[in-house]
């Protein structure tokens, strides 16, 4: 390693993924009160260090929620099954990733936990809005009626919150997946 290359140990953009980590952790399970401190510690770096990436707490929460967002984004098309070549395609991975196959969505990305948190301030509505026109146009393209789309889109969503919340068995979750995956279907009345 020559002096001009960074030090392993350190990265601007593993340390400012460690810090949106922290953060998202932290405000799902502590809430919108806990302290730069408590997230630059959590994080393993200093106050100045989380400062010097998010110079105030209302860039460190901007950040987590778009941050948050495009996790999700990706999170939901990892999902997506490729070899499926009919319409769809997008909403049967938006099911499989809200509904139990997602790892990232269980812990860190918890659906309610973080808008929760935050309590949907309006400093972010634009980021909100955003991203509903954006699965709005994803979902729209996706080959399926708008109906269906919405309701099976919605569903998915409202088991995702029942799922993060312990208010549905697995069992019941099963079920109500293959519905929603059986819905995506064209043949359907």
């Amino acid at each position: 390693m020559t002096e001009s290359d960074p030090s392993p140990g350190r990265n601007k953009e593993r340390t400012r993924r460690a810090i949106l980590d922290a953060a998202a952790q932290m405000l799902s399970t502590r809430g919108s009160k806990v302290s730069l401190a408590d997230i630059a510690k959590t994080a393993g770096v200093t106050p100045g260090g989380l400062r010097h990436h998010f110079p105030s707490r209302k860039t460190l929460l901007r950040g987590v929620v778009e941050d948050s967002i495009e996790r999700l984004w990706d999170e939901i098309h990892e999902h997506v099954d490729l070899s499926e070549n009919r319409p769809g395609k997008l909403l049967r991975g938006y099911i499989r990733a809200l509904t139990g196959d997602s790892d990232v969505l269980a812990s860190v990305l918890d659906p309610t936990g973080l808008s929760a948190a935050l309590g949907h301030p309006a400093e972010f509505e634009d980021l909100w809005l955003r991203d509903a026109e954006r699965w709005i146009a994803a979902l729209s393209a996706d080959g399926l009626p708008k109906a269906r789309v919405l309701v099976i889109q919605h569903a998915a969503e409202g088991l995702a919150v029942a799922r993060s919340g312990r208010c549905i068995s697995e069992d019941a979750l099963a079920l109500a997946r293959a519905e929603l995956l059986a819905m995506t279907e064209r043949t359907l009345p």
